[in-house]
């Protein structure tokens, strides 16, 4: 069983359709494709990455996050292309009061498939079972209604909204604050 935050061994999530692991270099150019994406940061403030150097530093950066204990970000690969179409985390880890914020996205082309869902179920299940988390929180712009209708039938709900300032060009990200109970999972 993990700790609340010891990522080692890295989990190793199954489902159905999916296997959710630790990204490595040898996922650089499926990564960069989605991270390339502009469709990706439709909701987002948040710059394309223009080279596969730019997408590697990205690797590197969130492995070294899990090595540290900050964070657990899976790369979501559908099983029957072995291609990483997306990512899920838990990270904002808050040891004292027992909480963690999830985060995700998965490749338009892969979307609406339920594909999101079968992955956020499962890490929600990672995060009150073994991390035993009493609280499971997401932000999602107020514009995303998929990310709404995902949270909302995984049993988040809205607790406030908030304004954000973006990482490009002075924008303010309307966000909907969704939050999920231990209990109530």
């Amino acid at each position: 069983m993990a700790s609340l935050t010891n990522f080692t061994p890295f989990p190793i999530i199954e489902t159905k359709h999916l296997l959710l692991r630790r990204i490595t270099h040898g996922d650089t150019n499926d990564m960069f494709e989605m991270r390339r994406d502009p469709r990706m940061y439709e909701y987002l403030s948040t710059k394309v990455d223009r080279n596969t150097e730019e997408t590697k530093a990205y690797i590197d950066k969130m492995n070294l996050g899990i090595d540290e204990d900050k964070w657990a970000i899976w790369a979501i690969e559908h099983k029957q292309s072995n291609k990483v179409i997306g990512t899920i985390c838990i990270w904002n880890i808050n040891k004292d009061e027992e909480s963690g914020e999830v985060g995700y996205g998965i490749i338009p082309d892969y979307q609406g498939q339920g594909l999101m869902k079968e992955s956020l179920v499962s890490v929600i299940a990672y995060g009150f079972e073994e991390m035993k988390l009493k609280v499971l929180e997401a932000y999602t712009e107020e514009r995303n209604d998929k990310s709404i209708k995902l949270l909302e039938s995984c049993k988040f709900v809205e607790v406030t909204r908030v304004e954000e300032a973006g990482d490009m060009n002075n924008q303010v990200l309307r966000m909907v604050v969704f939050r999920l109970l231990a209990q109530q999972a």
